[in-house]
């Protein structure tokens, strides 16, 4: 994904919405992880990261 110089995780989760509109949804309701580490979504991304976007699940 491309993104801007100081995206941050809110800004990736957007961008994935927009390039696939069928995940459509309130992105503040994922859950992102950046190099296997969970982030706030105003977390900056560095070039290279691995970002992970994990939907809301339920259930026990």
């Amino acid at each position: 994904m491309n993104l801007p110089d100081a995206a941050t995780v809110q800004d990736a989760a957007s961008e994935l919405l927009r390039l696939h509109p069928s995940l459509s949804g309130d992105s503040s309701r994922l859950m992102i992880a950046v190099n296997e580490e969970y982030q706030e979504h105003d977390y900056p991304l560095s070039e290279n990261d691995e970002v992970a976007f994990i939907p809301p699940v339920s259930g026990g």
